[in-house]
């Protein structure tokens, strides 16, 4: 019986070390876009204004860094999010 409940917990972690690596390697994309897109497409992005700048200036000055927060931010709930899920399913399984 103790073998079942053991065997149960592993799964429960792995399951929730997948969903861990998939939000860091998805968050990592996003970065990825942002960080390279606005490098990438700067002159494309030249072609319209935003509060009166230059799309791309924009983005590289300020909004690249709100977009960072965002990441941040959201790493942070989402990960309190599945940590909590795993506590609960161990508490329940014990």
């Amino acid at each position: 019986m103790m073998k079942e409940s053991t065997e149960s917990i592993n799964s429960k972690r792995a399951t929730h070390c997948r969903s861990t690596q998939r939000l860091t390697l998805q968050l990592t994309a996003v970065w990825f876009v942002v960080t390279f897109g606005v490098i990438i497409f700067a002159r494309e992005l030249s072609s319209f204004a935003f509060f009166g700048w230059p799309f791309s200036f924009y983005m590289a000055a300020q909004g690249t860094i709100l977009i960072y927060v965002g990441i941040v931010a959201f790493y942070a709930w989402r990960m309190r999010r599945l940590d909590s899920a795993l506590k609960g399913e161990q508490r329940d399984g014990q």
